[in-house]
């Protein structure tokens, strides 16, 4: 039987064939044909280990649901688990009000709505209200669920030029691969403190956690509902799970696919590299699934904030000296702009340097992104290494991404900068008469001269970080077909989910993770 809904899944599914990556095929689209026998059975199914699919999960558990949840990748925790431990809680929490700062959720839908900010402005209203209702009592629902949050906190524009709200700030007792700050008490502000303790909360209760198994597609019946998922198990054989309640989509985004990526900013190319990776690499899998399913998709509606970053002398975002994952590289940012320059591929000057989010209508990363292959340098002299105490060496920076040499003439010709000693020189008279005539950057910026040696070049790389489009949900998190009806027994959150940005991660994935979690287990 065709009704309209399995139509209509039909229609978005044959639309989605453009969004479908290499090595789909068109059996992939075929969700309606269910299998002859389910392999397992649960109430909610939940795609991805981090922090939305967690939230969901463990709300879903909450509610008296069987819950099983399925981590294409080989490591449990997402982006989550090895971030730096900052969440832009608001609203009223309890550390807002022991730190003076008053808020309310109509302040915090105000602020969200605003339609003089870029990005909040493209918010979807009902989502907003749901998440501004429910942002402030966050808190005390994860310290319920082990998570332990330190005193401190950040307030806005505090944190460095990439991080423009407020922060709480959480505690675990090991560092674990990712971000982590030492504390003088002991134990470290991570990430690591949510993902943890959702970790041994959901597996205590009877939870079940598969790592590299790949929610491949959904299972939609001839009424148009979601009924099970089609994994993949790590030996390349199919699982098929029948999901009673529902089927939660969290597999974030797809910044670490480079043919999707290009949908979202055709300047995001395999030049880049995505945040996370190779901890975690999010494909695009968890939407396109989704769209498959009969799901809309909604555009990516932000910035360059969110969406890019930067790292210097590495290769790799966000891990620790020693980590196997990828070296740290240099603190290269704010003040520090001033003592040096960043050049092409030519050694050519492309920007200046002035750590702002606006340069004069356009942005840091609109010059960067327009460069030959995107392959970029930063370039300072041994006197501002030693003032900042940049190690250009390994474990601090990677192999082949950090050059020393003794003058500038062998520092172009070790890096492959044909233009650059031209470029020093006369980026050295501007800086003798405070004025750029090539970049106008200000004449308090021009403090320092590269001319002490040895000098050093190390790679300046672009990182592709928070997307926010995403399958379109109401807010209940159900995913939202081509009528704009929910899909019944199909969820979305976190960076699988678009129409919701509230300038950091985790949150915007807890608040509609726990939604899908508890409208699932009452279905």
């Amino acid at each position: 039987m065709t009704t309209r809904r399995s139509f209509l899944a039909a229609s978005t599914a044959a639309a989605a064939g453009a969004f479908i990556s290499k090595g789909a095929s068109a059996a992939d689209v075929a969700t309606t044909q269910l299998p002859a026998k389910w392999d397992a059975e649960t109430d909610v199914l939940v795609a991805g280990s981090g922090i939305a699919g967690m939230s969901a999960a463990i709300s879903a558990l909450d509610k008296g649901a069987k819950v099983l949840v399925m981590e294409k990748g080989k490591n449990y925790g997402g982006c989550a688990i090895i971030n730096g431990g900052i969440i832009a809680l608001g609203g009223g929490t309890r550390t807002q009000k022991e730190h003076g700062v008053e808020d309310s959720p109509e302040k915090l839908y105000k602020k969200l709505t605003n339609p003089a900010h870029h990005e909040y402005r493209k918010n979807t209203p009902e989502l907003v209200k749901k998440y501004s209702e429910w942002c402030p009592g966050t808190q005390v629902w994860l310290e319920e669920h082990g998570v332990k949050f330190l005193p401190t906190f950040t307030r806005p524009g505090k944190y460095d030029s990439q991080h423009h709200e407020s922060y709480h700030h959480i505690w675990w007792k090991d560092s674990g691969e990712g971000g982590r700050k030492p504390q003088p008490t002991g134990g470290f502000m991570t990430g690591r403190g949510i993902m943890m303790p959702y970790y041994e909360y959901f597996t205590g209760k009877g939870g079940q956690i598969f790592l590299e198994h790949k929610v491949l597609d959904v299972y939609v019946n001839d009424q148009g509902a979601v009924i099970g998922a089609k994994v993949q198990k790590p030996d390349g054989s199919i699982m098929n799970v029948k999901a009673n309640k529902g089927v939660v989509l969290a597999g974030g985004s797809w910044k670490a696919n480079p043919e999707l990526r290009r949908l979202t900013d055709p300047r995001f190319t395999e030049n880049m590299i995505s945040t996370g990776y190779p901890f975690v690499a999010p494909d695009g899998s968890a939407i396109l699934a989704g769209m498959r399913a009969g799901g809309m998709y909604v555009g990516d509606r932000c910035e360059d904030t969110p969406h890019l970053r930067r790292k210097f002398g590495t290769a790799h975002y966000g891990f620790p000296k020693g980590s196997k994952y990828g070296a740290p590289g240099l603190g290269i940012s704010g003040p520090r702009w001033a003592e040096v320059i960043f050049t092409n591929k030519s050694g050519d000057r492309f920007v200046k340097e002035l750590d702002k989010a606006n340069l004069g209508g356009y942005t840091f990363y609109d010059a960067a992104l327009a460069q030959p292959e995107q392959f970029l340098w930063t370039v300072f002299d041994d006197a501002t290494a030693k003032k900042y105490h940049w190690d250009t060496k390994a474990p601090t920076c990677e192999e082949g991404y950090a050059f020393t040499a003794p003058t500038i003439a062998e520092l172009a010709k070790l890096t492959n900068q044909p233009n650059l000693e031209q470029t020093v020189a006369r980026y050295n008279g501007f800086v003798d008469a405070k004025k750029d005539d090539d970049f106008d950057k200000p004449a308090e910026s021009l403090t320092k001269k590269i001319e002490q040696g040895p000098f050093h070049a190390v790679r300046l790389v672009l990182c592709v970080h928070n997307l926010t489009g995403g399958l379109a949900i109401n807010d209940n998190a159900q995913v939202l077909g081509q009528d704009m009806k929910p899909i019944k027994g199909l969820y979305a959150a976190g960076e699988t989910a678009g129409g919701l940005y509230v300038g950091n991660g985790m949150p915007r994935a807890i608040m509609p993770g726990r939604w899908a979690g508890e409208h699932a287990a009452a279905n």
